[in-house]
């Protein structure tokens, strides 16, 4: 489907040439997903702070939280993977977490769990580095 769909509409429907279409809508989108996905298992392991466990090499990191659309709440993640929302925070900016929330509303997916407030709490003072 990422290959097919994105290398036709652009051939059959914008007059682009078939290799345009497929290089640039197809592979170029491809390679620029990948790249952003891996980099939540590298820079998400090597840089910024650890609020909830020190001793663990996942850390959080904003640019990564960026760039994925809400998943580089690594540390939080590695500490809570029950956790559906991979963040402790709500309504701030994970995308990912709000595209659950709207399949639950919609009754597709059941019984997502979260970590409680008073979980982390004790989690950050027992283990985190202070940073949150």
């Amino acid at each position: 489907m990422c290959f097919v769909i994105l290398t036709t509409v652009p051939w059959c429907f914008w007059e682009q040439s078939l290799w345009n279409s497929y290089f640039l809508a197809s592979i170029l989108r491809y390679t620029i997903s990948l790249s952003i996905t891996w980099l939540v298992n590298s820079a998400a392991h090597m840089y910024r702070n650890r609020p909830y466990d020190k001793h663990i090499s996942p850390w959080q990191n904003l640019l990564v939280t960026l760039g994925t659309i809400g998943e580089g709440f690594h540390n939080y993640h590695h500490t809570f993977p029950f956790d559906y929302s991979a963040s402790e925070f709500g309504l701030n900016f994970n995308p990912t977490t709000w595209f659950i929330d709207l399949i639950c509303w919609l009754g597709l997916a059941t019984d997502c769990k979260r970590a409680t407030k008073p979980m982390i709490e004790a989690r950050k003072a027992r283990t985190g580095d202070g940073s949150s």
